[in-house]
């Protein structure tokens, strides 16, 4: 799926689904608990300038981890209720404070809540971690404050923060996909995923977002070729069933979108995206 289309559909539904969503949660969690006092492993993050999303806490480390996977593969379902027990676990957790808020309804309590919260708690943080919460600061006409979107603003921020962190893979990815141009977006992901892989980082987020960029500039042949890699390299996740399917649906090949939607589903029957979609697709093949 996109980031506009996730963007439009999150809104819709997101405040009504969001409880049945923590359900998910609740047995790995438990299972987590007994681990919670345990320092993790001290990460590089913490002594570079990386975002300090880490807290050295096993269980909070894990939401955070898990929060950001969903993010970057567009779930943001499932991210949305990993950094809030992110929060649960740890109320100073900036970074997650800034996703909640990214994510929120725009104009919204909630979102004003995460945005004052990420202000309060960043104060002792890193350069780079304090610019990743001045993101919050753009809002959007419709009030949304969040850290998406291809414009030269959010662009030059995600530069600034590479130069001071050159190897940080989220900073990468903010950077590479938020480049104005199409040509050089797709430039800028070609090159990360050609890095991520020498460097042993799953590089599914990015096939993902080539596959809707190739698409856009006209070459169906690259785009579905991303779309299918990004099925092989992430099978265990509904994102990319839905991308296949958005890929049919602009195709109108409505009968093959609702195989993947159906799939999707399978995966993760909350997907918000894939039952707005299924009733559509009724219509048309009506």
């Amino acid at each position: 799926m996109s980031r506009d289309r996730v963007s439009y559909i999150s809104k819709l539904l997101f405040d009504k689904s969001i409880e049945m969503k923590k359900i998910f949660l609740t047995l790995l969690l438990g299972v987590l608990f007994f681990s919670c006092n345990e320092p993790s492993p001290q990460t590089v993050e913490e002594t570079n300038n990386y975002i300090q999303w880490f807290n050295g806490e096993i269980c909070h480390d894990s939401m955070i981890r898990s929060g950001m996977n969903h993010y970057h593969n567009i779930e943001w379902e499932r991210a949305y209720v990993f950094f809030e027990k992110a929060i649960a676990l740890d109320s100073t957790s900036f970074a997650a404070h800034v996703m909640l808020a990214s994510m929120s309804r725009a104009n919204s309590e909630k979102q004003e809540l995460h945005y004052s919260m990420a202000k309060k708690y960043v104060a002792d943080k890193n350069e780079n971690s304090k610019r990743f919460v001045s993101f919050l600061n753009f809002k959007s006409d419709s009030g949304n404050r969040s850290i998406n979107g291809a414009t030269a603003e959010r662009n030059k921020l995600w530069n600034e923060m590479h130069e001071k962190e050159p190897r940080g893979p989220f900073i990468q990815f903010g950077m590479a996909t938020t480049a104005p141009d199409l040509k050089d977006r797709i430039k800028a992901l070609e090159e990360l995923q050609e890095e991520w892989q020498k460097r042993g980082i799953s590089h599914a987020p990015v096939l993902n977002y080539l596959g809707y960029l190739y698409y856009r500039a006209g070459e169906k042949e690259k785009s579905k070729a991303s779309f299918e890699s990004y099925l092989v390299l992430y099978p265990e996740g509904y994102n990319p069933y839905d991308s296949m399917a958005e890929y049919y649906m602009y195709e109108k090949n409505y009968e093959e979108a609702k195989k993947y939607y159906e799939k999707v589903l399978d995966i993760f029957p909350l997907s918000n995206s894939a039952n707005i979609a299924l009733k559509v697709i009724e219509e048309k093949l009506k």
